[in-house]
Protein backbone atom coordinates (compact mmCIF):
# COMPACT_ATOMS: atom_id res chain seq x y z
CA UNK A 1 0.00 0.00 0.00
CA UNK A 2 1.29 3.37 -1.08
CA UNK A 3 3.16 5.52 2.01
CA UNK A 4 0.33 8.54 1.26
CA UNK A 5 -2.24 6.12 1.30
CA UNK A 6 -1.78 4.72 4.67
CA UNK A 7 -0.70 7.85 6.18
CA UNK A 8 -4.57 9.23 5.02
CA UNK A 9 -6.31 6.39 6.81
CA UNK A 10 -4.19 6.92 9.89
CA UNK A 11 -4.86 10.99 9.74
CA UNK A 12 -8.67 9.75 9.21
CA UNK A 13 -8.96 7.31 11.69
CA UNK A 14 -7.36 9.87 14.56
CA UNK A 15 -10.15 12.82 13.63
CA UNK A 16 -12.65 9.80 14.05
CA UNK A 17 -11.41 8.91 17.64
CA UNK A 18 -10.84 12.56 18.82
CA UNK A 19 -14.09 13.23 17.71
CA UNK A 20 -15.94 10.53 19.37
CA UNK A 21 -14.08 11.26 22.68
CA UNK A 22 -15.16 14.89 22.90
CA UNK A 23 -18.69 13.31 22.59
CA UNK A 24 -18.42 10.83 24.86
CA UNK A 25 -17.45 13.31 27.30
CA UNK A 26 -20.09 15.34 26.67
CA UNK A 27 -23.13 13.15 27.27
CA UNK A 28 -21.16 12.59 30.58
CA UNK A 29 -21.13 16.19 31.57
CA UNK A 30 -24.18 17.64 30.94
CA UNK A 31 -25.38 21.28 31.12
CA UNK A 32 -26.09 22.11 34.68
CA UNK A 33 -30.15 22.65 34.56
CA UNK A 34 -31.37 26.16 36.02
CA UNK A 35 -32.91 25.73 38.76
CA UNK A 36 -36.65 26.28 38.28
CA UNK A 37 -38.16 29.55 39.20
CA UNK A 38 -40.19 29.68 42.98
CA UNK A 39 -43.75 29.96 42.16
CA UNK A 40 -45.79 33.25 42.49
CA UNK A 41 -46.21 34.52 46.40
CA UNK A 42 -49.63 33.44 47.12
CA UNK A 43 -49.36 36.07 49.63
CA UNK A 44 -51.40 39.58 49.83
CA UNK A 45 -49.80 42.88 50.51
CA UNK A 46 -52.48 44.09 53.24
CA UNK A 47 -52.33 47.52 53.79
CA UNK A 48 -52.40 48.58 57.73
CA UNK A 49 -56.02 49.34 59.06
CA UNK A 50 -56.01 53.18 59.27
CA UNK A 51 -56.24 54.25 63.07
CA UNK A 52 -60.06 55.92 62.51
CA UNK A 53 -60.76 56.83 65.88
CA UNK A 54 -61.72 60.17 66.48
CA UNK A 55 -65.62 60.62 66.92
CA UNK A 56 -67.62 63.72 65.84
CA UNK A 57 -71.67 64.99 67.36
CA UNK A 58 -73.76 67.70 68.06
CA UNK A 59 -75.75 68.78 70.53
CA UNK A 60 -78.09 68.75 72.02
CA UNK A 61 -80.03 66.54 70.47
CA UNK A 62 -83.03 67.25 69.51
CA UNK A 63 -82.51 71.07 69.69
CA UNK A 64 -85.96 73.18 70.19
CA UNK A 65 -85.83 76.95 68.80
CA UNK A 66 -89.14 79.46 69.24
CA UNK A 67 -89.81 80.87 65.44
CA UNK A 68 -87.84 83.80 64.40
CA UNK A 69 -85.89 83.06 67.27
CA UNK A 70 -82.07 82.36 67.20
CA UNK A 71 -80.66 78.20 67.95
CA UNK A 72 -77.19 77.22 68.81
CA UNK A 73 -74.99 73.51 68.20
CA UNK A 74 -72.19 72.67 69.96
CA UNK A 75 -70.18 70.02 67.46
CA UNK A 76 -67.86 68.26 70.17
CA UNK A 77 -64.83 66.03 69.34
CA UNK A 78 -63.86 62.86 71.08
CA UNK A 79 -60.58 62.14 69.54
CA UNK A 80 -59.76 59.12 71.45
CA UNK A 81 -56.35 57.84 70.44
CA UNK A 82 -55.33 60.26 67.50
CA UNK A 83 -53.89 63.62 67.47
CA UNK A 84 -55.91 65.99 65.49
CA UNK A 85 -54.47 68.18 63.60
CA UNK A 86 -57.50 69.41 61.25
CA UNK A 87 -61.13 69.26 60.96
CA UNK A 88 -63.76 69.63 57.75
CA UNK A 89 -66.88 70.00 58.73
CA UNK A 90 -69.77 69.21 56.07
CA UNK A 91 -72.65 70.55 57.30
CA UNK A 92 -76.59 69.93 55.95
CA UNK A 93 -79.11 71.82 56.89
CA UNK A 94 -82.77 72.70 54.83
CA UNK A 95 -82.90 76.04 54.20
CA UNK A 96 -87.02 76.03 54.44
CA UNK A 97 -86.53 75.57 58.32
CA UNK A 98 -83.66 77.55 59.45
CA UNK A 99 -81.69 80.35 58.19
CA UNK A 100 -78.50 82.55 59.01
CA UNK A 101 -76.30 79.27 59.68
CA UNK A 102 -73.04 80.81 60.80
CA UNK A 103 -70.31 78.46 62.08
CA UNK A 104 -67.63 79.95 64.56
CA UNK A 105 -64.64 77.65 66.16
CA UNK A 106 -64.99 76.05 69.52
CA UNK A 107 -62.45 76.15 72.30
CA UNK A 108 -60.65 72.93 71.96
CA UNK A 109 -58.70 74.87 69.25
CA UNK A 110 -57.17 77.96 70.28
CA UNK A 111 -56.55 80.42 67.37
CA UNK A 112 -57.21 77.75 64.54
CA UNK A 113 -56.12 78.52 60.81
CA UNK A 114 -59.38 78.97 58.81
CA UNK A 115 -58.87 76.70 55.52
CA UNK A 116 -62.45 77.16 54.32
CA UNK A 117 -65.82 78.54 55.45
CA UNK A 118 -68.39 78.50 52.62
CA UNK A 119 -71.79 78.66 52.79
CA UNK A 120 -74.53 77.79 49.84
CA UNK A 121 -77.94 78.84 51.28
CA UNK A 122 -80.07 77.69 47.87
CA UNK A 123 -78.42 74.02 48.82
CA UNK A 124 -78.28 74.21 52.31
CA UNK A 125 -74.70 72.78 52.23
CA UNK A 126 -71.75 74.58 54.94
CA UNK A 127 -68.30 73.93 54.66
CA UNK A 128 -66.06 74.76 57.15
CA UNK A 129 -62.74 73.41 57.73
CA UNK A 130 -59.78 74.86 60.33
CA UNK A 131 -56.92 73.52 61.67
CA UNK A 132 -54.02 74.22 64.53
CA UNK A 133 -51.37 76.90 63.95
CA UNK A 134 -47.89 75.59 62.69
CA UNK A 135 -46.20 74.64 65.76
CA UNK A 136 -48.81 73.94 68.02
CA UNK A 137 -49.28 71.16 69.54
CA UNK A 138 -52.12 68.54 68.23
CA UNK A 139 -55.49 67.92 69.51
CA UNK A 140 -56.65 65.15 71.83
CA UNK A 141 -59.26 64.84 73.94
CA UNK A 142 -63.00 65.73 74.19
CA UNK A 143 -64.30 68.83 73.79
CA UNK A 144 -66.18 71.88 71.85
CA UNK A 145 -64.42 72.34 68.30
CA UNK A 146 -67.29 74.73 66.65
CA UNK A 147 -70.51 76.13 67.43
CA UNK A 148 -73.02 76.41 64.65
CA UNK A 149 -75.98 79.15 64.71
CA UNK A 150 -79.31 79.56 63.01
CA UNK A 151 -82.33 81.61 62.79
CA UNK A 152 -85.41 79.46 63.00
CA UNK A 153 -88.07 80.31 60.52
CA UNK A 154 -91.65 81.33 61.18
CA UNK A 155 -92.64 77.65 60.88
CA UNK A 156 -93.70 76.48 64.28
CA UNK A 157 -94.14 72.40 65.05
CA UNK A 158 -91.68 71.95 61.83
CA UNK A 159 -88.92 69.41 62.11
CA UNK A 160 -85.52 69.36 60.44
CA UNK A 161 -82.41 67.37 59.98
CA UNK A 162 -78.76 69.27 61.05
CA UNK A 163 -76.57 67.11 60.06
CA UNK A 164 -72.95 66.08 59.80
CA UNK A 165 -72.48 64.22 56.03
CA UNK A 166 -69.95 61.37 55.76
CA UNK A 167 -67.60 63.87 53.69
CA UNK A 168 -66.62 65.39 57.02
CA UNK A 169 -63.21 65.14 57.58
CA UNK A 170 -60.71 64.57 60.61
CA UNK A 171 -56.76 64.97 59.83
CA UNK A 172 -54.12 63.41 62.32
CA UNK A 173 -50.68 63.95 62.70
CA UNK A 174 -48.58 61.28 60.85
CA UNK A 175 -51.58 59.79 58.95
CA UNK A 176 -52.47 60.74 55.35
CA UNK A 177 -56.47 59.30 55.41
CA UNK A 178 -59.32 60.81 57.52
CA UNK A 179 -59.39 59.31 61.22
CA UNK A 180 -63.17 60.29 61.51
CA UNK A 181 -64.70 57.00 62.70
CA UNK A 182 -68.34 58.34 62.96
CA UNK A 183 -70.27 61.79 62.82
CA UNK A 184 -73.97 62.14 64.25
CA UNK A 185 -76.22 65.13 63.99
CA UNK A 186 -79.21 66.84 65.71
CA UNK A 187 -82.70 67.28 65.14
CA UNK A 188 -84.11 71.14 65.02
CA UNK A 189 -87.62 71.25 66.39
CA UNK A 190 -89.51 74.79 65.87
CA UNK A 191 -91.55 75.08 68.87
CA UNK A 192 -94.21 77.77 70.23
CA UNK A 193 -96.77 80.43 68.41
CA UNK A 194 -96.21 81.84 65.19
CA UNK A 195 -95.13 85.44 64.81
CA UNK A 196 -97.09 87.77 63.72
CA UNK A 197 -96.42 88.59 59.88
CA UNK A 198 -95.71 92.23 60.97
CA UNK A 199 -92.84 91.02 62.65
CA UNK A 200 -91.07 88.99 59.78
CA UNK A 201 -90.90 92.48 57.98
Amino acid sequence: MPRKTLALISGLVLVTLVLFIVALRSNNNPAPETPPSPPPSTQTQISPTVPAHSVLSLSPNPVTVAPGKKGEVAVTIDTSNNDVTAIQLEIAYDPNFISNVKVTPGALFENPVLLINKNNVQEGRYTYAFGIMPNRPTIKGIGPVATITFTALNKPGGQSQLALLPTSLVTASGISESVLKSASGTLVEIVGNALPSDSLQ
